[in-house]
This record gives C-alpha cells, sequence and structure tokens, in this order.
C-alpha cells in the first residue's frame, strides 16, 4: 500500500514536546481553578455576614417569590398569609440561620433586591 514509514509517528522530540506543552497547559488551569475556589471561599469567610433578621428577610421573600413563581396571578393577601405561615415553620428558622452562618450580606442584599426567584437563587451561588 504506502510507505510504512509514512505511516508511523514521527520520532523525535516533537511529540514528547507537544505532549509536556499539554500536561504543562492543563497543569496551569488546574491550578488556576483551585486558585478561584480557594480565593472565593477566602473572600466569602472574610465577607461581612448577614444579620439573623437579614436572613428572615431573605426567606420570606424566598416564599413570596417561589409562590409568584407557581401562580402569577396569586392575591396579595393570600400571598402574606402563606408567608406569615411559613414564618412559623421550624424550616424557615432553620433556613435563616444557615443563611446567617454560610451567606455573606452582599449575597443576602442582592437576593432580596432580586425580580424572581430565578436571579435570587443566582445571587446566593
Amino acid at each position: 500500500m504506502g510507505d510504512p514509514e509514512s505511516t508511523s509517528p514521527p520520532s523525535g522530540t516533537g511529540d514528547g514536546g507537544r505532549a509536556r506543552r499539554h500536561a504543562a497547559g492543563a497543569a496551569t488551569v488546574i491550578a488556576l481553578t483551585v486558585g478561584a475556589v480557594a480565593t472565593k471561599r477566602t473572600l466569602a469567610y472574610f465577607a461581612a455576614s448577614p444579620t439573623l433578621e437579614q436572613c428572615h428577610t431573605l426567606v420570606d421573600r424566598y416564599v413570596e417569590q417561589s409562590l409568584r413563581k407557581r401562580d402569577e396571578t396569586i392575591q396579595p393577601s393570600h400571598l402574606a398569609a402563606a408567608v406569615a405561615q411559613a414564618r412559623t415553620t421550624y424550616e424557615h428558622e432553620q433556613d435563616a440561620q444557615e443563611c446567617s452562618l454560610h451567606l455573606t450580606r452582599a449575597q443576602v442584599e442582592c437576593a432580596a433586591a432580586s425580580p424572581d426567584v430565578d436571579q435570587l437563587e443566582r445571587c446566593l451561588q
């Protein structure tokens, strides 16, 4: 068919050099990713924490926005009653506690100002 030498990979340092460059590139990407995650966690650790009341307000806002997403025609009185009922639950208190421990004040302020539940969730990531 053809010359056997033309189908074999070229010999020499070209392939080894390419492999080393690929490995170095992969290592750089991994190092940058790890660095970005570590930086984000460090900044979150030192960032101002929200108050428990801010977190209760955020959980109320989440309940409200979730209900509006499910039913855009929900009556304001029904919405207020549902939020008031949710505030009496154990889950509401737990969510507020978790918020005060694990979120930053900037995340909570962003979420509280969100026009809908989707944007609210993006603020908390």
